[in-house]
């Protein structure tokens, strides 16, 4: 009967095994299946604000992980790198200060927040085709449903 005890997992070693293996399935799955599945939004607007959480926590594993799961997106959708990099540290330090100055309650701070996001970085696709002269995303209503995606999301979560 020792020999079972012995064998058993300590419960941290469940907790640590149990997150890991959810943070490969965010990072290689399911930018993967978006990819594929046109209906799997790429939630970088849910990234942002967890990625901004994270860092006013300061906690930087999930600060890597959210910056990770960025350029993958970009990797696998064939997307600009380190644009969502780019426009999340522009929100951050541009847009952040102003809308957690004028509106108070979190809720609403990131409602706002995913707004101006997935904004810009429209903004800096559309820019850097046009810089580019190639044409980097099409402008559908699947961009909508992505836009509400994220602001259903964050409200959610």
């Amino acid at each position: 009967m020792q020999t079972f005890s012995r064998v058993q997992r300590n419960i941290s070693d469940q907790t640590t095994l149990t997150t890991l293996l959810s943070l490969l399935g965010l990072l290689l799955l399911y930018p993967s299946m978006a990819a594929v599945y046109p209906l799997l939004p790429p939630l970088l607007g849910i990234v942002y604000v967890k990625w901004r959480e994270a860092f006013y926590r300061q906690d930087y594993l999930r600060l890597v992980v959210w910056m990770t799961y960025a350029v993958i997106v970009e990797s696998v959708w064939s997307l600009p790198l380190y644009g969502v990099w780019t426009v999340m540290l522009v929100t951050f330090t541009v847009f952040d200060p102003k809308i957690t100055y004028l509106l108070r309650t979190p809720g609403s701070i990131n409602v706002v927040s995913v707004v101006v996001f997935d904004l810009l970085y429209l903004l800096f696709l559309y820019g850097y085709g046009h810089l580019t002269h190639t044409k980097v995303i099409e402008t559908d209503l699947i961009l909508l449903y992505y836009f509400l995606v994220d602001i259903v999301g964050v409200i959610l979560f």
